[in-house]
């Protein structure tokens, strides 16, 4: 089972807590095989090193579960997980990746928080060419979703996206419609983006 261990300067090495402030943040990563229980017993492992879960997506694909989970607590705790996560690395079959988060940029300008939607016939594609846009307007994807379903009376094949944009104030929102009516054009997709009021 291949696994890497960020954490450390060394791979034999367990994160020194040292360099961790007081509830500092570590981000765990699993994929393997799907089976009933799995959640269950990656959240005991992380409440059991008195660490709390403070965010997490999760999916299964064709057999396949996958998780990403942020976890906080005190530096000496978040070092236990970083030691002890081959224990249930073991016990559920799953890769397990940890990784202390990368030091933030400071924030270089203001953004306005946007949602993206996006459906259509499924086609090779899509996402390539609406991330491309919002790559060009520098437009962070902050988090997305993406499906595929079939319609219930023809069976045709169809997608659906759904985003959360950070849009830098200085990115003219216009031109960025307008960039994304092109793609809707082309691709024959019904594009929308909305403000997100805080």
């Amino acid at each position: 089972m291949s696994v890497t261990l960020f954490l450390c300067e060394a791979a034999s090495q367990c994160y020194n807590p040292s360099f961790m402030p007081e509830k500092s943040h570590l981000i765990l990563t699993a994929i393997g095989p799907d089976r009933v229980g799995l959640v269950e017993k990656l959240s005991e492992f992380i409440s059991g090193h008195d660490c709390n879960i403070e965010d997490s997506k999760m999916a299964a694909f064709c057999g396949e579960f996958a998780v990403i989970i942020l976890i906080t607590g005190d530096g000496s705790q978040l070092a236990k997980v970083a030691c002890d996560y081959r224990e249930i690395e073991s016990e559920t079959g799953l890769t397990i990746a940890i990784k202390a988060p990368s030091a933030r940029k400071p924030t270089e300008a203001a953004f306005i928080p946007c949602k993206l939607t996006a459906a259509c016939m499924d086609h090779p594609g899509i996402v390539h060419r609406i991330s491309g846009v919002l790559s060009q307007l520098a437009v962070n994807i902050e988090s997305m979703e993406t499906k595929t379903y079939y319609a219930p009376m023809s069976g045709t094949p169809l997608f659906q996206l759904e985003a959360e944009l950070a849009v830098p104030v200085r990115t003219n929102i216009n031109q960025l419609r307008e960039r994304l009516a092109d793609v809707q054009r082309d691709e024959n997709i019904d594009i929308e983006i909305t403000v997100i009021k805080g």
